[in-house]
This record gives structure tokens, sequence and C-alpha cells, in this order.
């Protein structure tokens, strides 16, 4: 039986195996970027096994209802006219398994046949490894950890401008980290952002205004633009974008937790700059993984105080209290809330 030579994250393994055709017994895909788990499992299923045995070579299970007797049998029939047969199995938890599973494990998958190729995929499950349990250590031995979390901005960057020139468009390299700042970093999502901008260009080049014109922002991106709003002295527009937010039916505790959210991320920008921090450390500081949210961040925190975040920060804490202890027009409580943070800054400008 074939090892897998194996790490925490071993996605280059997986691609590399993917090119020389030799793959490992086992597989685990996890991970938040849906977009590459389920591009790399499209891609083992297409050189895993021939399509045209694949109704009797490809065997996928969903995890829940998955029996240890349709596990052991999928693993030990053989392939049919194929060397290789894969089998599939979606967010069944490996390092809390149902009853039954838990002493049979071990030993199947350390000892998988040479012609099976198992991946266990993670869709809705986080599929955590639990490093403490016996399982793990098999598993260290014969599985090929494939983590796939979300991209660096400088590698989804670098895609935007690949997909981009596939539409026959090109885009800047400041416009495409905007389009991450707008849209969020989910891959799915800026795929089908991308061909709206691309399809809204009347030259050939997508700009920031393309961008705007049709392209849909995340939740955070809603709220950078309502704290600045408050900031800026708009707090009608503050109370509009409020309201659009609703109207997409997100509900009042999300929005204001998002808005808490920022209010933090600029005390962190605040405080970063007071220590001469850079944009690297604020990206440490609040779990970012994008320079130009960094960079946009710093900007926002140099138009207001640190007393005057502090006292926003305490007004988010009293704010968050009520709204999950009360159903009571929660949006009033999210706009007087705002209210009291833009009358806070008023007087702290006269």
């Amino acid at each position: 039986m074939p090892t897998a030579k194996t790490n925490q994250n071993g996605k280059a393994q997986l691609i590399r195996d993917l090119k020389s055709g030799t793959f490992a017994p086992l597989y685990i895909i996890t991970g938040e970027e849906s977009y590459l788990k389920e591009y790399y499992l499209r891609a083992l299923k297409s050189k895993v096994i021939d399509p045209a045995f694949a109704d009797f070579n490809l065997i996928e299970y969903e995890g829940k209802g998955l029996t240890p007797e349709q596990l052991t049998e999928a693993v030990d029939s053989y392939p049919a006219m194929s060397e290789k047969k894969l089998i599939i199995i979606t967010d069944f938890d490996l390092f809390k398994p149902p009853a039954g599973f838990a002493d049979m494990l071990p030993e199947l998958l350390s000892d998988l046949p040479d012609y099976v190729c198992l991946v266990f995929y993670y869709d809705v499950l986080e599929g955590k490894p639990d490093k403490r349990i016996k399982l793990y250590k098999t598993l260290q031995k014969t599985a090929c950890f494939a983590d796939f979390s979300r991209q660096e901005d400088h590698a989804l960057v670098a895609w935007i401008e690949r997909r981009v020139r596939a539409l026959g468009c090109s885009i800047a390299p400041e416009d495409a980290s905007y389009l991450i700042f707008l849209c969020g970093n989910a891959m799915t999502n800026l795929a089908s952002e991308i061909e709206k901008a691309a399809a809204h260009t009347t030259t050939g080049v997508i700009k920031k205004y393309n961008i705007d014109a049709v392209c849909s922002p995340v939740l955070d991106a809603v709220v950078f633009d309502l704290t600045d709003a408050i900031t800026a002295g708009k707090f009608e527009r503050a109370v509009a974008l409020v309201d659009d937010l609703i109207a997409q039916r997100n509900s009042e505790v999300m929005i204001f937790t998002a808005i808490t959210r920022h209010i933090q991320r600029l005390y962190a920008a605040k405080l970063c700059a007071q220590t001469r921090g850079g944009e690297r450390q604020l990206m440490e500081m609040i779990g970012s993984k994008s320079p130009y949210y960094a960079r946009q961040l710093q900007t926002a925190a140099r138009r207001v105080s640190l007393s005057w975040l502090r006292h926003a920060a305490s007004i988010c804490s009293k704010t968050d209290s009520s709204l999950k202890g009360s159903a009571v027009d929660r949006q009033k409580q999210i706009e007087l809330a705002l209210l009291s943070m833009a009358a806070a800054l008023k007087e702290e400008a006269t």
C-alpha cells in the first residue's frame, strides 16, 4: 500500500499528485474556500477515474447516514476495468464518528488497498483535525490533509487578473484589490462579480466605477461606508445604509455585530498607528489577509480620535446587549446608537 507524505496543509501535495498521476490512498479536503475545494475535487474525479467507467468506479456518500458496512464494502470492492476507484465521503466527522466507526476506522484507514483513492470532503462541516485522538496518528501516516483556506490578497489579485483576461478585458491591481474589498474574498462570489464588471465596461478595462455600478458589496464593505458616513457627519446616509441592509434581509443583530467589529478594527488601527506599527502588524491584529483593507482602515482611523473610538466601542457594547436581550424595534436601537456616535463626534469637534 502506498503511503502519503503528509503535513497539516497538503494542498501542494494534492496539486503535485494531480500533475504526476500518482495518488495518495487518502485525502482529507477541508477549508473555507469552497471554490478551490470544488475545483480540486473535480480534478480528482477527472484524473483518478475513466469517465466511461465512472458508474462502477466512483462511489459517493453523504457522511450523515453512512454505515460502517457501506464504507467497508466500498473499500473492499474492486474497480471495474480500471486500476483505481474513487470513494468520496462528504461531511463525515472523522474526529467524532458515529457509533460503530470508532473501532474500525483506524484499522481500515491504515491499510487501504492500492486500488483505492478515498476522499473525505468537508463542505458544511469544518473537518478540523483533533490531534488528541488515536485516529489522528493513523491519518498522519496515510492521509494528505489538503486545507483550502481563503487566499492571500496577492494571490487573489493575480487570479482576478487571469479571470478578467479570459473574458477579454483587463484590470489594474489596485482595482482588483478594490473588488476584493467591496465583494469579499470568497472566490465563488468573486467569479460572478468579475463577469458582471466585465459585462459593464465598454472600454475593455474594468475600472472602479464599473465595479461600483454593478457589483454587490458584502456586509463589511457596507458597514465601512456606514461608519465613514458617521465620521463625515452624514447621519442620514448612515441610516439609509442600515435601511438598505435590513431590506436585504440581514438581521439587525448581524448588522450591528458588523458595526461593532468595524469600530474595534478602527480602534486597533489607531493603537497600531500610535505605536508606529505598519499595515502588516495591523493585519495580524485584526486577522486580515488584505493589505488593501488594512490601508483603508488606517486612513479611516486617522479621521477620528482615540477617545471617540473608546466612546463608540462603549456604545456598541451597550447596544449589543440591548439588541440580544430584546426584540423591540431593533432597527430603532441601531439608529439611536449611530446617533449617539454622531453626537459624540460633533461634541468633540466643538
